[in-house]
């Protein structure tokens, strides 16, 4: 019996981990965004392309005046959604 409760105990810890790492690649693209690194270096512009991707539905959600702005608002909010969508379907993973 504590086979299968580790199994799956460790499924819904996969799937919150793989949450965590998306919006750890968003967060990492706000951050450089605001620092304003060099977007022609390869590990700015790899995780700019990630995150477009990761954010897509929330890439234009709001459009402020202020480029930086509108980024930390709407990719802000994608990796918010990440968390939050991962913890559920975790917490939905380890009742099944």
């Amino acid at each position: 019996m504590a086979e299968y409760a580790t199994r799956r105990s460790s499924a819904g810890h996969i799937v919150e981990l793989a949450a965590i790492v998306i919006a750890a690649i968003i967060v990492l693209h706000i951050i450089f965004v605001l620092v304003g690194a060099n977007g022609g270096n390869s590990i700015v512009s790899t995780d700019a392309d990630w995150a477009s991707t990761l954010a897509a539905w929330f890439r234009d959600l709001f459009t402020p005046s202020n480029a930086k702005l509108a980024v930390v608002v709407n990719y802000g909010l994608a990796a918010l959604f990440y968390l939050a969508v991962g913890r559920i379907v975790a917490t939905l993973v380890n009742r099944v």
